[in-house]
């Protein structure tokens, strides 16, 4: 760095018989102008502008509304929709472009959803089946009504499909071909559903069942093998559906449901005795989901009714030859009123000459019985318990001594055995089956819990929009408060101190010209503390002027000659351009 260095001179002594050595003095060039009048006028100015600047962005701060999100993860056409109904009613708003999330002023918040509610865009997606109660006008084809009610459908179905937990947004399209009058010639509808999950979120096998079963019900001739559902990473949820494979998925979690259950009673049953968290239990279950069907038919020879009977009886009877008078008299028949004496005539006359062969009987019956049938169709109920096994462990109880000490003491064989009772009769032991239950007693590790602090009450007074925004206003008020001690005070203060320093520097300006006037020689400076004017005290600061070494002193002696007054004068301009300078300044400003 280049440094000036101010040469050694000679100056007259007190008594004007010798000089006094001036020691040299070195001037940075850098201090010098980072210490001139224009470059502090510049950085008083540029720091003024800076507090300016921190203060309007303190104000703007404090008056900014507080934003909370409306909706979150929104598309652009929706966005748009509910951006012109937010500017239609004046609501502050604001959009995040990377996250889609739609921020409102939170004091109209609730505001803004009432709104959005009444014009059907509460929950961001396109309208429904309310798009239907629309003017369609005089000239809309069937096409386009067709067209309209499906897409009308559509939206319903992602409204559905949306309500579950771990689907963040849906779409759904379905393919309903116009139906032909004749049957062979109909094509089956089918659909297609797209699905964007929450970031850690899946959808189980039985949810995206749920969601087939679902869109093939709402739609007429739709089957569930129609029905394909997408994930956002392009993964075929409903690929390779096999049935087998279902049923075992079934039957796997209908298993551990129930030994989920057995634990839960046996843990139940025994923690209010043992305490809580002392008892632990497993349990394994064999189900059989085998589907039997069985039919019987007994018969009872022992009970038995008629059903239907027939007799038949037969009776035939002979005789050995045909007696009596031949001619036409014996075969004349009998006069009316005649016919029983003459058979009895006759009969005793053919008795009398004819001999009776024996008469022929034949007697039959046939009966029908009604058998005593039973028939009896079983079917065994599907997940039937084939075994169960149990394994139950307990804690060591705690026993208290007189001195206080807690120690773990292991139960008794007495106590483990009714332990053991009472699990058998909770999960109904059944020896033949082949049961099995363990209860031991051993002793648990003891685990500290993890101390969960206590939320602050001032966390949840930052919920309030009016805490937050008095919050803002005090801290806004203290930010002004700060710029003004900092940068404002001072640089009004050195501007008034600017004012007094050009006033004094005016008048030192006339005295020193009015010198030189009288000496015939430019008048020279007059060293002087900033700001300190004429008959001013010192408070206790030693009088330069009054200082015999002080070169000022010197040039307003009246014993000093002119060229003594000039090497002075040549000295303190070399010591201090600065100063000389802002004098040549105020001459050439005084002529």
């Amino acid at each position: 760095m280049a440094e000036a260095t101010v040469n050694q001179q000679a100056m007259p002594g007190q008594d004007g018989q010798g000089m006094v050595a001036v020691a040299p003095r070195q001037i940075n060039p850098i201090d010098a102008v980072a210490q001139s009048r224009a470059v502090r006028h510049i950085s008083k100015l540029v720091g003024l502008a800076a507090a300016i600047a921190v203060g309007m962005v303190v104000v703007l701060w404090t008056a900014e509304p507080n934003y909370a999100p409306l909706y979150t993860n929104m598309s652009g056409k929706d966005a748009a929709q509910i951006a012109d109904t937010l500017m239609s009613k004046d609501i502050e708003f604001k959009l995040e472009a990377n996250t889609g999330t739609l921020l409102v002023d939170q004091a109209k918040l609730s505001e803004a959803r009432l709104l959005l509610a009444s014009q059907g865009l509460a929950d961001g997606t396109a309208k429904g089946l309310e798009m239907l109660q629309q003017d369609q006008g005089l000239g809309t084809s069937q096409f386009i009504e067709t067209a309209r009610y499906n897409h009308a459908v559509e939206a319903e179905l992602v409204r559905s499909v949306e309500s579950i937990r771990a689907v963040d947004r849906a779409r759904v399209h379905l393919a309903i071909p116009e139906q032909s009058i004749f049957i062979r010639n109909r094509t089956k509808p089918s659909a297609s559903v797209v699905v964007k999950l929450h970031p850690g979120r899946v959808l189980n096998p039985g949810q995206v069942e749920a969601i087939v079963q679902m869109i093939a019900s709402s739609i007429p001739m739709l089957e569930s093998t129609e029905v394909k559902v997408v994930d956002q990473f392009g993964r075929l949820l409903t690929s390779g559906k096999d049935e087998g494979m279902s049923l075992t998925t079934r039957q796997f979690e209908y298993t551990s449901k129930l030994e989920d259950n057995f634990a839960d009673r046996i843990i139940n049953l025994l923690q209010p005795i043992v305490g809580e968290g002392k008892v632990n239990a497993q349990v394994a279950a064999q189900l059989d989901f085998s589907a039997v069907e069985s039919t019987r038919e007994a018969y009872d020879p022992e009970r038995s009714v008629i059903r239907s009977e027939q007799i038949n009886e037969e009776e035939n009877r002979s005789f050995s030859q045909a007696l009596g008078i031949p001619g036409a008299l014996s075969n004349q028949p009998s006069a009316a009123g005649t016919i029983e004496s003459e058979t009895d005539a006759g009969t005793d006359s053919a008795g009398a000459g004819a001999e009776e062969i024996p008469t022929n009987q034949n007697r039959s019956a046939t009966r029908n019985y009604e058998v005593d049938r039973v028939i009896s169709h079983t079917s065994n109920p599907v997940g039937s318990v084939q075994r169960l096994s149990v394994a139950v462990i307990i804690d060591e109880k705690q026993v208290t001594a007189d001195d206080g000490s807690i120690s773990k003491t292991p139960y008794s064989d007495e106590e483990i055995a009714r332990f053991t009772n009472l699990v058998k009769e909770t999960i109904g032991f059944d020896a033949n089956r082949g049961d099995s239950v363990s209860v031991i007693n051993a002793s648990f590790l003891e685990v500290e819990e993890p101390v969960v602090e206590a939320v602050p009450a001032w966390r949840s007074l930052l919920n309030e929009a009016w805490i937050v925004n008095l919050i803002k206003q005090v801290l806004g008020a203290l930010g002004l408060i700060i710029v003004y001690f900092i940068f404002v005070r001072p640089a009004l203060r050195s501007l008034s101190l600017k004012n007094s320093d050009g006033e004094s520097s005016s008048a030192a300006g006339s005295a020193e010209s009015s010198a030189v006037q009288n000496l015939g020689a430019p008048a020279p400076m007059q060293y002087a503390m900033p700001g300190q004017q004429a008959g001013a005290q010192n408070f206790g600061i030693p009088d330069l002027a009054s200082d015999p070494n002080n070169p000022a002193a010197m040039v307003r002696r009246k014993d000093a000659t002119y060229e003594q007054k000039v090497d002075m004068a040549r000295t303190m301009v070399m010591d201090d351009p600065a100063r000389v300078a802002n004098v040549m300044k105020h001459w050439v400003g005084d002529e």
